[in-house]
């Protein structure tokens, strides 16, 4: 029986990855992408097994049209995974950041991956065939500003946070079903994220210009300390294929030190957070 994986935001970067490593374990994946381009670079590389399919998951009719046509694609196999992988990141200082920014974080990070797990539901949960034991989950990509938000990205922060609850909320709703559902809380992982920030717009005040000044130094900082994509990959190859998974994956290294600071007085971690700015821009307190 042919078995599907739908991948959204595979365009690059994780999505991409993951199509890759998915398909060599040998299942289909129906990859949302941005373009035709996107789409013709996808299928190159991927093979036959590989159906990209535009996908904007702010656009209703459109994701019809991309589960109507994922439908015919998966024909007598079944679907037995959704990750929901697609966002995107503004950065800028909470009181400055645009409400239609905010408003499209929101869209994308949290309203696209309702919009995308309720069209797609009925395929994930369709009767199986004979002999299917495949375990069928909804893989949310989540991060670590969804349990600790940093300072300069709250609309990203505050979409993962919802990303939290909804995964939880969903996980206990269909326990009943045996469909389960994984969160990946993943830390800094080297993708093209980081580049696509030093091009997008800032919202500073002149309050902070010393810090923007710094802005691409700070990234850069991000960019090389970023886990390899395989970490994630192993992450997600687990939470698809592996019979008993856990509700929710933390990826990133020094888990530890991570869960430790959050155990700490609020006000020493917001000190913390202060002097570490101040060091990565290169900017002395007075």
């Amino acid at each position: 029986m042919r078995q599907f994986i739908l991948i959204t935001g595979a365009s690059s970067g994780i999505g991409e990855s993951a199509c890759h490593v998915l398909l060599a374990k040998g299942y289909e994946i129906i990859a949302g992408v941005r373009s035709s381009a996107d789409a013709e670079k996808l299928k190159a590389a991927g093979g036959p097994k590989l159906h990209p399919l535009i996908m904007d998951v702010t656009d209703e009719s459109g994701m019809q049209l991309a589960r109507n046509e994922a439908t015919k694609i998966i024909a007598d196999g079944a679907l037995v995974a959704i990750f929901n992988n697609a966002g995107v990141v503004v950065n800028g200082a909470w009181l400055y950041i645009p409400i239609d920014e905010w408003r499209q974080q929101f869209e994308v990070n949290v309203i696209g991956v309702i919009r995308t797990t309720q069209l797609f539901f009925p395929l994930l949960s369709a009767p199986r065939q004979v002999g299917d034991t495949h375990p069928r989950r909804i893989i949310n990509m989540g991060s670590v500003s969804g349990l600790f938000a940093s300072p300069f990205i709250a609309p990203y922060a505050a979409s993962k946070y919802a990303m939290e609850a909804l995964s939880d909320s969903l996980r206990r709703e269909l326990y009943m079903h045996d469909i389960q559902v994984v969160i990946i809380e993943g830390g800094n992982i080297a993708t093209p994220i980081w580049e696509k920030a030093k091009k997008t717009p800032s919202y500073f005040g002149p309050e902070y210009d010393s810090i923007l000044a710094f802005k691409d130094k700070i990234i850069d900082g991000l960019i090389a300390k970023g886990m390899p994509l395989k970490v994630i990959n192993d992450v997600i190859i687990k939470t698809v294929m592996d019979k008993s998974v856990k509700a929710r994956y933390l990826v990133r290294p020094q888990k530890w030190k991570f869960n430790l600071v959050r155990l700490l007085p609020t006000k020493w971690v917001d000190r913390m957070i202060h002097r570490n700015l101040l060091k990565q821009s290169g900017i002395r307190p007075f």
